[in-house]
């Protein structure tokens, strides 16, 4: 305990320079940790984004698959088109419990600077989204479709639309249509949410896409049994790719680690500027204390006494600094989730920022571990120095 004493008051005798290291040193372990803490959230906000669709497969266009399949999720227009007499041969399926066809279209209004996705569907989206629910807390019913000119609103899409009433009309120009608002749906944290929903005979005929969808979304009996339907639906169906979720979920995981392997080698490097910027304060301490050192291997110090103080100094330092920057990341997570954001794939609406103690103790160990390898020159440094030359310095 007299070593640590000594040490922070030797730091505290250089109060800025002493700061500026160790904000350095939180800025490298905030970014450090705010990196780890939103991949794991990434991973498991997207895994639970999938899970609560309630798709096991989903078959697209053949093309890039997975490029279709962030399409149909995210929200977006595919070139291709399946013909919709697909949707009974693959309900035929032994294993399969719902096939649910979807035809997408997105009306792009700059002026406005919007993109809407309308989503055609039927009964079969209904039983597939069966957590879907209205305002008064209902499940949506197969009436809501029922008519050519009803629209089911996502919980995002009434907010822009500013509707917050069924009865209420919505004229599109773009197809020279007019809808009537037959239900809003309550928020889901999803995609969902951002969707204007036709009857999928009414998307068909006004974007001018008879007997053609966009996708067909699959529920199983059994999950287990997702790699032999797919299997099958693959041997089956030669005009169209067949996605697993889990093979999606690996995709974008593959993406998130490449954007991440960037960000950590960002991070590699700011770490070692602080670690250069510990090394330069401690051996600046060393410089200007050589009488003091002196001074105390003249009354006694040995050698190892002075490399232990040097180097609890260096330790302390690199300690403050990754503590306050956990606290930092703490404070700041929201922002740093948001620059992160707009570089990976598929990012889940719920925040994927959460403490993760895993993730500190990692980020203390890796700058305890800097503050090892930092502390070594100076100390040693320190610790040869000759106590006759040290007490005829100024």
């Amino acid at each position: 305990m007299t070593l640590m004493r000594l040490a922070l008051r030797s730091l505290l005798l250089r109060p800025a320079r002493t700061v500026l290291t160790i904000i350095s040193v939180a800025a490298s372990v905030a970014v450090l940790f705010s990196l780890l803490a939103f991949n794991t959230g990434y991973q498991k906000g997207l895994r639970n984004q999938l899970q609560q669709m309630g798709v096991h497969l989903m078959v697209v266009p053949i093309g890039c698959p997975y490029e279709a399949a962030s399409l149909v999720l995210k929200g977006g227009e595919i070139e291709g088109y399946l013909d919709e007499r697909i949707v009974d041969d693959i309900a035929r399926l032994e294993g399969v419990a719902i096939a649910a066809p979807s035809l997408m279209h997105a009306i792009v209004r700059p002026e406005d600077g919007r993109t809407d996705i309308y989503l055609g569907i039927d009964q079969r989206q209904l039983d597939l989204k069966n957590w879907w629910r209205l305002g008064d807390g209902s499940k949506p019913s197969p009436d809501l479709l029922a008519s050519d000119d009803a629209l089911l609103l996502g919980y995002d899409a009434a907010l822009i639309e500013k509707r917050e009433a069924v009865g209420e009309k919505i004229w599109v120009p773009e197809i020279d249509s007019e809808f009537t608002v037959t239900g809003i749906l309550e928020p889901t944290g999803t995609q969902d949410d951002g969707f204007f929903y036709l009857p999928l005979a009414t998307a068909q005929r006004k974007f001018n896409l008879p007997a053609q969808i966009t996708a067909v979304q699959v529920r199983l009996s059994d999950p287990s049994q997702a790699a032999e339907v797919g299997d099958r639906l693959e041997q089956l169906f030669a005009n169209a790719e067949v996605i697993r979720m889990e093979e999606l979920l690996g995709s974008m995981t593959a993406l998130m680690d490449s954007a991440r392997a960037l960000i950590l080698a960002i991070v590699a490097v700011v770490i070692a500027i602080s670690a250069v910027g510990v090394l330069n304060t401690m051996l600046m301490s060393v410089f200007e204390r050589t009488r003091e050192i002196g001074v105390l291997r003249a009354t006694g110090a040995s050698r190892l006494h002075i490399f232990s103080l040097v180097w609890t100094e260096t330790l302390a330092l690199t300690a403050v600094g990754g503590i306050g920057g956990i606290a930092l990341a703490a404070v700041a997570s929201r922002g740093v989730e948001a620059v992160i954001r707009q570089f990976v794939p598929l990012a889940p609406r719920e925040s994927m920022t959460e403490f993760d103690p895993q993730a500190a103790v990692i980020c203390v160990l890796a700058v305890l571990c800097v503050g090892l390898a930092a502390g070594v020159y100076p100390a040693l440094r320190a610790a040869s120095i000759r106590t006759i030359e040290a007490l005829r310095s100024e």
